[in-house]
């Protein structure tokens, strides 16, 4: 099994060969958000030795298989075109920002403000000439302060900045007014537009009330701004305000298993069992339970689900 992938997880533990991929900061390509806008994002810095983006990962296995046309990408742009040519819903993702090849007056836009400084003591305890800005082939961007200064497209715009106004509070100069859309229109490219005659599709079923289950609870996840997000949670800052595992339970399903802080119960999902605190919350139905998410050892991922539970040994 081979994974390509950034971070170490179970997931590579269990690979015959493991390929380091490009974090989002490291990677150009394209989001479609929930608007069913496709819109291009670009890599912040370079990717370290040795790391490059998963689609040149493929690129490579399949040159090395002889695989066509895959083995033929060379920039962003060649798996941009190929993706709209195979997926029909994807056709104009290539016109969500201008290619590799835009340049304004020959140059480059210049990923820095020209307020960066320092960068040439980044690299001083190595050697005091400074070091060559990496070059970025998939986009129109430079890794330096250098470039063209005059105002890009709107879906190039690398910061905002202008005279007397600091970071985002000069977003405003880049509006066609105040609170507005962007001068040349807002970034991206919809994917799909609404029918001029379309009637808006309200839910027309109604699910059932929640009924709850004898000697079994449905399990939710409960998400916290600190520990449920995968890679932020593996920061020693973010890890240190995350919560310990717990089961969050109604005061009256509490009660039967000797009530909060006073005993473990055994939770059992899908034929795995967890052994858990009880913590009370006054909000949650009786017959549900909540498990915080995305903590280490907590199956989320199947959430939600029914499980059984048991009482434990005293805390």
């Amino acid at each position: 099994m081979i994974v390509i992938d950034h971070t170490a997880n179970n997931t590579t533990a269990m690979a015959d060969c493991r390929l380091p991929a490009a974090t989002f900061a490291e990677g150009s390509g394209t989001f479609v958000s929930s608007e069913a806008r496709a819109q291009r994002f670009f890599s912040t810095v370079g990717p370290s030795e040795n790391v490059q983006e998963s689609w040149r990962w493929v690129r490579d296995i399949a040159a090395i298989r002889g695989s066509e046309p895959a083995s033929g990408w060379n920039r962003l742009d060649d798996v941009t075109a190929a993706c709209a040519q195979t997926v029909p819903l994807l056709h104009s993702i290539p016109e969500a920002a201008p290619n590799a090849n835009f340049r304004i007056f020959g140059q480059k836009i210049p990923r820095e403000p020209h307020r960066a400084s320092g960068r040439t003591a980044i690299h001083a305890q190595e050697h005091i000439s400074e070091h060559r800005p990496p070059t970025d082939r998939d986009s129109p961007f430079a890794f330096s302060m250098e470039g063209a200064l005059n105002p890009p497209p709107a879906a190039l715009i690398p910061v905002y900045w202008a005279p007397r106004w600091n970071s985002v509070a000069a977003t405003a100069k880049f509006q066609s007014e105040v609170g507005g859309p962007l001068r040349g229109g807002d970034p991206g490219v919809r994917l799909i537009e609404p029918a001029p005659t379309a009637i808006p599709i309200y839910a027309v079923e109604v699910p059932a009330a929640f009924q709850r289950r004898s000697q079994e609870w449905l399990v939710l996840p409960l998400y916290y701004v600190f520990g449920s997000e995968e890679l932020s949670a593996q920061a020693p800052a973010v890890a240190d305000r995350s919560p310990t595992p717990y089961l969050c339970l109604n005061p009256e399903d509490a009660a039967a298993f000797g009530g909060a802080g006073d005993c473990r119960v055994g939770l059992t999902i899908n034929d795995d069992v967890y052994d858990l605190p009880i913590q009370l919350m006054n909000d949650l139905p009786v017959g549900i339970a909540g498990l915080p998410a995305g903590l280490p050892g907590i199956p989320t991922a199947s959430l939600p689900a029914w499980g059984t539970l048991a009482r434990g040994l005293p805390l």
